[in-house]
């Protein structure tokens, strides 16, 4: 079977799901090593600094289910008849879709990086002062 644009776009979209499906595993550890921070530590005013981190945290979790949403709405535009479309049922509108799902994604994980960096670095130096 020759490959179609709706099997490279189902493909990628596959492919941000486990991203986004591992970035959330990740801000689970994360979240649970900020919890035990605060359970454990008696340092004046952690409680402030741990939720500004658990803040920009839930951000992402809010923004990777959104995104997921989104992938879910595209897969389901290439589906029909419980089979992939063809490459002549590929309109400008999927096209459009993917081309913004696709910047939006890469976006989402540049930024996240940052984030999941600067709370790694937050817990690492907690204990420096």
């Amino acid at each position: 079977m020759p490959a179609t644009i709706a099997t490279y776009y189902f493909d990628e979209l596959e492919d941000w799901n486990h991203s986004i499906d591992f970035c959330h595993e990740e801000i689970a550890a994360l979240t649970e090593k900020l919890n035990e921070v605060i359970r454990r530590n008696s340092i004046v005013d952690i409680a402030n600094k741990v939720e500004a981190q658990q803040d920009s945290l839930d951000k992402f979790t809010s923004q990777f289910h959104k995104l997921q949403s989104e992938i879910k709405e595209q897969e389901i535009a290439l589906i029909s008849d419980s089979t992939l479309a063809d490459d002549k049922s590929i309109n400008d509108s999927m096209i459009q879709r993917q081309d913004l799902l696709r910047r939006n994604m890469q976006a989402a994980e540049k930024e996240y990086i940052d984030v999941k960096y600067n709370c790694h670095y937050f817990l690492s130096h907690l204990y420096k002062a």
